[in-house]
């Protein structure tokens, strides 16, 4: 568990906010409608649940760099095995509500979450590389 949460420190951030929030690209947010802003996830706040999940805390909806860390708090978990991303963990029946379930395989946040939250960065540049040379095409 330490290992997990000491790695992130060192490695290269895409784009970091206040207090060394990392921003998660054109991430999805719960509110749809009114999402306009850009979201962060807090690298100090990541552990593994004894599920095997790895939780993190994430600022939502953020529109000015003052705000982050301040603005749409939500804590959030990720499955590194299925490639799933659970937000507001914390109420509800999350695991089973698909509005709150993201494949991240197919988010651009993705190779920020294998970075960040399951410790494979080289793979993470990787597939982001792939995505992106096939998406040229």
């Amino acid at each position: 568990m330490f290992a997990l949460a000491s790695n992130h420190r060192d490695a290269d951030a895409q784009s970091t906010g206040g207090d060394g929030w990392v921003e998660e690209p054109a991430t999805k947010s719960l509110d749809v409608d009114g999402a306009h802003g850009r979201a962060y996830l807090d690298p100090a706040s990541i552990y593994r649940g004894s599920d095997g999940l790895v939780y993190f805390n994430e600022s939502s909806d953020v529109t000015r760099p003052e705000d982050i860390g301040k603005v749409g708090l939500m804590k959030d978990a990720y499955d590194c095995g299925k490639n799933l991303k659970y937000m507001c963990v914390e109420s509800g029946n999350w695991r089973n509500d698909t509005k709150s379930t993201i494949d991240a395989a197919k988010d651009p946040a993705y190779a920020v979450y294998r970075k960040y939250l399951c410790g494979d960065a080289n793979a993470a540049a990787e597939d982001s590389a792939d995505n992106q040379k096939s998406g040229a095409r």
